[in-house]
């Protein structure tokens, strides 16, 4: 059994009923098992509240059946980028990523309706706890770092919406009376982010201070990064160089030296893992409790489903002899960890993601789903993220310092690669640090959004299908597709408060 048990996603919470309609900003009145008055009374019951607000956040990371119902990562991040291809039995397969890989995207494509679904589960669910578990007797001190944590939790569901449709509405309570909500402005969002993070800041704990059982609860240093991550959307540069700061000079993290082994299960909470979404590996558990993603990314020919094909031009990326390539994808004929000699199936691009390989030892009864952990933020990217703002704010040795830490890692001490960078003209050093963002922290839910935040997205994506010859990112219109539509559904529940985003 995993030992982080408040976090094991198969728990049906005592909230369990408050649950999403996909088609539901709001979460309607319950068929209740118990009753919200009756929920919130005790410090056990506090805890639950604030698993169940983590909940969504671990959702399967999958669309139609199979316990789906999360926000899709892979999809908005990985496919819509010139990282991964869609993959799967063929063209057809899961239709909604192929329309988000193409920009041709309608207003009732799955992903999109279950990404602001599910985010808004998370929101909800962060304000009953918020609005309840003030009110419980209880130990001051646990409370307030529960509050802290749905406040964090609100902010990361928030993140995530901000950048996928722009404005949102704003939701700070759970008990509404209308659907009829407006759209806050995308600097109404980014501030009330802010703020939670700003104020769960002042109260979470230190990684170090957690005991081994409550691992996987959001940290003061996870607050932290993603309040840098924020200021970096919002090009507040020096706001951002100051927060990643703050998290490196923590002594709280540090750079694995197995770059690989930290995301297969022996390098879970990792001494460089920040934040991360914990997973059960309970053989006789739910399919639900453990990591779907791990199947979905999986050969065709080994039982997997075959989505998320790295691209050559990801893997051309990557400077001569990079380690860092071998550990991010792999292709017919390569030794995998656990030996076996490696079958990419039907992979069109002719590459898998490694990062989600499961090896024989880790897996569930002969299957190849694991119990392993979603690593959303980690050293390796604050360091790349504090070399930019950094570079940004002129402060190059810094720049240089956070760069190299990340590129003697990927070396491994073998001194004839990756060569030192000494570029200090600003312009050069900010390409640099792009690139090495790309294949530091390839296939981990980046790319598309960093695209969008640097610029260049529309050049870039367009550039690509012309170059492969595709209608992979060909459809990418300039001051549209940065983001994504809104539901009609959600349109439609709101009596047309909410407005469509342009070009959709």
């Amino acid at each position: 059994m995993k030992k982080i048990a408040f976090l094991k996603i198969y728990l049906v919470p005592l909230f369990g009923f408050l649950f999403f309609g996909c088609s539901e900003v709001l979460e309607k009145d319950p068929i209740a098992l118990i009753s919200e008055v009756s929920a919130y009374v005790t410090e056990a019951d506090a805890k639950k509240a604030v698993a169940a607000a983590y909940q969504p956040a671990s959702a399967n990371d999958w669309c139609c059946g199979n316990g789906g119902g999360g926000y899709m990562h892979w999809v908005f991040a990985n496919i819509a980028s010139d990282d991964t291809e869609k993959g799967g039995e063929s063209g057809s397969d899961q239709l909604y990523a192929q329309q988000i890989s193409d920009f041709n995207i309608p207003t009732n494509n799955r992903a999109v309706e279950l990404a602001w679904a599910n985010q808004y589960v998370g929101v909800h669910r962060a304000n009953l706890v918020l609005d309840n578990v003030v009110n419980i007797t209880m130990d001051d001190d646990l409370k307030n770092q529960y509050l802290a944590e749905a406040k964090f939790l609100r902010a990361w569901y928030y993140f995530n919406l901000v950048r996928t449709f722009g404005g949102v509405p704003l939701v700070l309570e759970a008990n509404l009376s209308s659907y009829e909500l407006e759209r806050a402005s995308e600097q109404e969002v980014y501030n009330q982010i802010i703020s939670d993070l700003e104020s769960a800041i002042q109260v979470l704990p230190e990684a170090d201070a957690y005991a081994p059982e409550d691992k996987g609860r959001a940290t003061k240093g996870a607050a932290l990064a993603y309040l840098g991550k924020v200021y970096l959307y919002m090009d507040n540069f020096a706001k951002a160089e100051e927060n990643f700061g703050s998290v490196i000079n923590s002594n709280q993290y540090s750079l694995d030296p197995d770059y690989l082994g930290m995301f297969y299960r022996d390098g879970e909470n990792s001494e460089e893992h920040i934040f991360q979404i914990q997973f059960s590996n309970d053989p006789n558990g739910p399919a639900q409790a453990q990591n779907l993603l791990n199947t979905i990314y999986g050969s065709r020919a080994r039982n997997g489903w075959g989505f998320n094909l790295p691209t050559e031009d990801f893997v051309n990326a990557f400077e001569p002899d990079d380690p860092r390539l071998g550990h991010s994808v792999y292709a017919n004929d390569d030794v995998m960890p656990d030996g076996e000699i490696a079958d990419v199936g039907n992979s069109t691009t002719g590459y898998l993601t490694k990062k989600y390989y499961v090896p024989g030892y880790e897996r569930i009864n002969g299957g190849i789903r694991a119990g392993r952990d979603d690593i959303y933020m980690r050293l390796g990217k604050v360091l790349l993220w504090y070399a930019e703002a950094a570079n940004e704010n002129g402060n190059t040795t810094e720049a240089l310092k956070a760069l190299e830490m990340v590129r003697d890692r990927a070396r491994n001490g073998n001194a004839s690669i990756l060569p030192e960078i000494t570029e200090t003209d600003q312009a050069a050093l900010r390409t640099i640090i792009w690139h090495e963002q790309r294949v530091e922290s390839g296939q981990e839910y980046e790319r598309f959004f960093e695209l969008v935040r640097q610029g260049r997205a529309g050049e870039v994506l367009r550039a690509y299908a012309k170059k492969y010859d595709t209608s992979k990112g060909a459809g990418f219109r300039d001051g549209i597709n940065e983001i994504f539509p809104i539901p009609q559904s959600e349109i439609n529940l709101s009596a047309d408060k909410i407005i469509q985003n342009p070009g959709y």
